[in-house]
């Protein structure tokens, strides 16, 4: 493993799927993005761009259109999401995960471009009403698919008699409290679709704009177009299992990252990475810097 690594270490990277600490730093083994083959769910009528602004660092403040108030400009990271809703199902997922997974695979197949550099993003989908009634999230930890599913959530909302304006739409506000954060919401009565950004859902009007009290994680719409897409689940080797227990590994796994991919390391086939880098990291168990968001 130690030769294999020497062998591929002069190349960039994109995403970091795995890390090993080497010292002071880390090693991080980027696979090939998968190719799956897709349940067809459905079609969506409406695309929904949100910007996704998330406080990573909670010791720092941040402002609406993820500013960076008081803390170093880090602390918040932000990513372009896509809801595709409108139909029997909807689908929430990284655009910038979608791209960035579209260049790498055309430069391996020989293309003429460039993928360094390129903003990588979450590998988080959910899936409002799929199965039916149900909501379903898939997450990639490490090398393995996670898939969480449970009840659509009951958010309790609240209406209020406050009103603004939000991309052009007349936005009515919603307070609720759900798994451990307050949040508010500005919905459009004038969009009749129940649905919004992440799993928030339950409202007479499409979200456009959603953030918790905290202000620790903040949706705003960027942008909506009326067009069909296919609604597509993809089909993988899942490891099914709870909400507790996916964010139990998913802490072990940021705290720790040493220590979970000690047994995993013979299950990775050379042909399957892509591209590996060392570079500076913090020190292993030094603990998160921020509170998932959900508090279970």
């Amino acid at each position: 493993m130690k030769c294999m690594f020497r062998h591929i270490l002069p190349f960039l990277f994109l995403t970091a799927v795995s890390a090993w600490t080497l010292g002071a730093q880390s090693i991080d083994v980027i696979l090939k993005p998968a190719v799956y083959d897709y349940d067809s769910l459905g079609t969506s009528q409406l695309v929904c761009t949100y910007r996704y602004c998330m406080l990573q660092d909670t010791s720092a403040r941040m402002g609406q259109g993820g500013v960076v108030l008081e803390g170093d400009s880090s602390a918040v990271r932000t990513e372009t999401m896509l809801l595709l809703c409108g139909g029997e199902v909807s689908k929430w997922y990284s655009y910038d995960k979608f791209y960035s997974d579209s260049l790498i695979l055309e430069s391996m197949a020989g293309k003429d471009v460039n993928p360094q550099g390129v903003k990588i993003g979450t590998a988080i989908e959910i899936y409002k009403n799929y199965p039916a009634g149900k909501l379903t999230m898939t997450d990639r930890i490490s090398i393995g698919n996670y898939r969480v599913e449970e009840d659509m959530p009951d958010f309790g909302w609240k209406l209020s008699d406050e009103w603004k304006e939000v991309a052009g739409y007349r936005v009515r506000k919603a307070t609720c409290s759900f798994r451990g954060r307050d949040y508010v919401a500005w919905f459009a009565p004038d969009i009749p679709v129940s649905d919004g950004p992440w799993k928030f859902c339950g409202l007479p009007g499409l979200i456009l704009e959603a953030y918790d009290t905290r202000n620790h994680y903040r949706y705003e719409l960027a942008g909506m177009e009326r067009s069909a897409r296919p609604v597509r689940f993809p089909i993988a080797n899942y490891i099914d299992t709870s909400l507790e227990k996916y964010y139990r590994t998913m802490r072990r796994y940021i705290e720790n990252s040493t220590a979970f991919m000690s047994g995993m390391l013979a299950d990775i086939d050379p042909s399957d990475i892509y591209m590996v880098k060392v570079k500076k990291d913090r020190p292993e168990g030094s603990g998160m810097t921020y509170g998932f968001q959900e508090i279970l």
